[in-house]
């Protein structure tokens, strides 16, 4: 057997080697879950083939805002962080069972299986489809007994800024708001009255056709990477494909940043001009005491941000 050798390491404040499966462990309701990822150091599928510390972060806001809030300090679990200002009314969907996740750049897929697996009903993972082929459907498979009967979790490739890829990402989205009113009128056809009603509502639910598919919520976590040499910037394309998925303020796109170099503040700047962000930025330490300055040694410079689609004036 070959042994391949590379040079590839994360720089990570947490997760320092991508060759070794990562375990993400938390409680819900009294129940212990764990979602396990393998990573991969090759060269053709890096950085997408590591576990970024941003995933886990982004893993854990998912897991906190769906547990009842502490009614106090002593009530949490050990080591359980709690930021209240995230879990104000309106920014998550209203049922997580009925939520609609997509995942842009998910590598080993950590932060969306964990989405799926707090009970979201389609789960959408993409990346490059070196990537999906070699990390994240494994990885996948390899959880496949994490998710409840209903839901739907589907990893395919999409190469930011290509509309193929994009189409067929919103097929699967439109597919999956054509299933959900079936079952509606299915249910609705079973009852003896209301038929009138039935129709109002099925009205009322097509008004606005351009977003009936979009996802409740877009991840987006540490994508701001150094270029290749003679490389494009890639934070167009980006962009341009959030924009697409992201058409009202009904989605919210909760994207995960680290500030390595000057074009992390770019990205971010970019964001902000087609997005507004509805809560203070919350900061690594805010969710996990290993990045606070007194573990690291240093600020993390990571910091996760809540944005939902600036309204046209």
């Amino acid at each position: 057997m070959t042994v391949v050798t590379t040079s590839n390491k994360p720089n990570n404040h947490i997760v320092k080697d991508a060759t070794t499966p990562y375990t993400f462990q938390y409680t819900q309701y009294g129940v212990q879950k764990t979602i396990t990822v393998n990573q991969t150091a090759e060269e053709e599928t890096w950085p997408g083939g590591a576990l970024w510390d941003i995933g886990i972060l982004l893993a854990k806001v998912l897991v906190m805002v769906n547990k009842p809030p502490p009614t106090n300090v002593s009530s949490r679990g050990k080591g359980e962080k709690h930021v209240s200002r995230i879990r104000a009314p309106g920014i998550w969907p209203t049922s997580w069972k009925d939520a609609t996740i997509l995942e842009l750049g998910c590598g080993v897929g950590l932060t969306g299986m964990v989405g799926a697996q707090l009970g979201a009903k389609l789960t959408v993972l993409t990346d490059l489809e070196v990537v999906i082929d070699r990390v994240t459907k494994p990885n996948l498979e390899l959880n496949k007994k994490s998710f409840g009967k209903g839901q739907s979790v589907i990893a395919t490739p999409l190469c930011w800024g290509t509309e193929r890829d994009e189409s067929y990402c919103r097929d699967i989205f439109q597919s999956n708001t054509n299933t959900s009113r079936g079952i509606q009128k299915r249910k609705i056809k079973k009852q003896k009255s209301g038929q009138n009603t039935a129709v109002t509502n099925t009205c009322n639910e097509t008004q606005h056709p351009s977003n009936a598919s979009d996802p409740k919520l877009i991840l987006i976590g540490d994508v701001a990477y150094q270029h290749k040499p003679g490389a494009p910037s890639h934070f167009e394309a980006l962009i341009s494909t959030v924009l697409k998925f992201c058409k009202t303020r009904e989605t919210l796109v909760l994207f995960g940043t680290r500030m390595r170099m000057p074009a992390s503040a770019d990205l971010l700047d970019m964001f902000r001009q087609d997005f507004e962000e509805i809560v203070e930025p919350v900061e690594a330490q805010e969710i996990d005491d290993s990045f606070h300055c007194n573990s690291l040694g240093r600020n993390s410079m990571i910091t996760i941000h809540f944005f939902k689609r600036k309204v046209s004036t």
